[in-house]
């Protein structure tokens, strides 16, 4: 049985065994790309698109609470090799949830390690939730998609020669496709500029403090 029989086979429990797995996906940072793509294939992008928004923005939370309250030196650690992660951190006190909204829209940093390093900032878990819902819809939507167009490329390819609907159908989610990946880089581009005028790195450098309480230095 493989992963669309299984969904189809749960019911009403399929959308909660995915959004579970992808949390856990999320936590334990292996790469969420394809379960994105999956959800497109699954559930089609309107549906697939509000459940992967709440799987991931559940996982995102676990992840930086686990980060706040556990695995902290840990993440300093690993983030010493980002260094435009450590350029935002001090404005991250006074732009936090502007600063995580912009982080999320652009991919400066990779999602999975985003989670966790926004764990050791100041920001608060409530703006961090919002802020990480808000910016992650544009690039959740555009993966979703491209997975629904998958699904449909399949369907159009078991009707045959007969299924002249379905390539039409087909036609309109590639063009969608299109348009859609287009808008995101413009707002990821948009994003990683203004992350880049907001997080100028002060003279002498600055980051993260580390678990002995100094600073990382650049």
């Amino acid at each position: 049985m493989d992963l669309e029989d299984l969904i189809a086979a749960s019911g009403y429990l399929g959308p909660l065994i995915y959004a579970g797995a992808y949390a856990a996906a999320t936590v334990l940072l292996f790469p969420a790309s394809l379960l994105t793509l999956g959800a497109g294939y699954l559930f089609g992008p309107l549906k697939g698109t509000a459940l992967v928004s709440a799987s991931a923005t559940l996982g995102a939370s676990l992840a930086f609470l686990v980060s706040r309250y556990i695995a902290r030196p840990a993440v300093e650690e690993r983030l010493q090799s980002y260094p435009k992660f450590q350029a935002v951190y001090e404005n991250i006190s006074k732009d936090g949830a502007k600063l995580v909204l912009l982080l999320r829209l652009s991919p400066l940093v990779p999602f999975s390690l985003l989670n966790y390093g926004l764990g050791i900032t100041k920001v608060g878990f409530p703006e961090y939730v919002a802020a990480s819902w808000a910016g992650m819809l544009p690039g959740t939507f555009a993966y979703v998609y491209l997975g629904s167009l998958g699904k449909v490329a399949a369907d159009a390819a078991d009707t045959g020669a007969a299924g002249s609907f379905d390539g039409v159908k087909l036609a309109l989610y590639v063009v969608g496709a299109g348009a859609t990946i287009w808008a995101t880089k413009l707002i990821s581009s948009a994003a990683s500029a203004a992350i880049e005028g907001t997080s100028a790195p002060e003279a002498g450098g600055s980051g993260p403090p580390s678990s002995n309480g100094k600073r990382s230095q650049q």
